[in-house]
C-alpha cells in the first residue's frame, strides 16, 4: 500500500471516528439540552411550589396570629368573667343570706301573728263574754232599780201609813181602851216589822 492510500485509509477512518464523535456531540447536546430544559421546569415547578409554600406560610402565619390574639382574647374574657362569676357568686352568697334572715324574720312574724291571733281572739271571747255580762249586769241593775223604786214607794206609802196611824193614834191614844191600845201598839210593830224587811231586802238587794 502506498503512503497515498495509507493516509486516504486514515483519513477515511478519521473521518468516520469525527462523524460518530459529532452525531455523538450531537446526541449528547441534545439530551443536554432535555435535561436542561426539564430542570427548568422542575425548577419552574419548585419556585411555584414554593411560592405556593410561603403563601401557605404566610397564611398559616396570619391564622396563627389571629389565633393567638383570639386564644388572648378568650384568656382576657375568662379571666373577666371568672371575676365577674366570683363577684356573682359572692353576690348570690349575700342574697341567699339576706334570704334565710327574711325568711327566719317572716316565720317569726308569723308565729308572732298567730299568737297574737289566738290572744286576739281570746281577747274577743273575753270582750264577748265581759260585753254580754255586762248586759246582763245591765238588766238586772235595771231590775234592780225597778225594784228598788217598787221597794222605796212601798216603803213611803207604809212610812206614810205609820205616819198616818201614829197621828190618829196620839189624836185619840186617850179614848182607846187598854186592849186597843195593846191592838194598836201590836199593829204598830208589825208595821215597823214590815218595814224592816223591806229595807233588809232593799239593803241585800243593793249588796248584790
Amino acid at each position: 500500500m502506498t503512503p497515498t492510500e495509507s493516509r486516504e485509509v486514515v483519513l477515511g477512518l478519521s473521518r468516520e471516528r469525527l462523524a460518530r464523535a459529532t452525531s455523538r456531540l450531537e446526541r449528547i447536546a441534545r439530551d443536554a439540552a432535555e435535561r436542561i430544559h426539564h430542570l427548568k421546569q422542575e425548577k419552574q415547578a419548585l419556585e411555584r411550589r414554593l411560592t405556593d409554600l410561603e403563601t401557605l406560610f404566610a397564611q398559616e402565619r396570619h391564622n396563627f396570629e389571629q389565633r393567638a390574639t383570639l386564644l388572648a382574647s378568650v384568656a382576657s374574657e375568662t379571666e373577666e368573667r371568672a371575676e365577674a362569676f366570683t363577684d356573682l357568686n359572692a353576690r348570690l352568697d349575700d342574697q341567699e343570706r339576706l334570704l334565710s334572715e327574711q325568711i327566719e324574720t317572716i316565720s317569726r312574724l308569723e308565729s308572732e301573728l298567730a299568737g297574737r291571733a289566738v290572744a286576739l281572739k281570746e281577747q274577743q271571747a273575753v270582750e264577748t263574754a265581759w260585753q254580754a255580762e255586762l248586759a246582763e249586769s245591765k238588766a238586772k241593775t235595771a231590775q234592780l232599780e225597778e225594784h228598788i223604786e217598787k221597794i222605796s214607794a212601798e216603803r213611803e206609802a207604809l212610812r206614810a201609813k205609820i205616819y198616818e196611824g201614829e197621828r190618829v193614834n196620839a189624836h185619840y191614844v186617850l179614848n182607846l181602851t187598854a186592849d186597843e191600845r195593846d191592838h194598836a201598839a201590836k199593829a204598830m210593830d208589825a208595821l215597823i216589822d214590815q218595814l224592816s224587811a223591806i229595807e233588809s231586802k232593799v239593803l241585800v238587794t243593793e249588796e248584790k
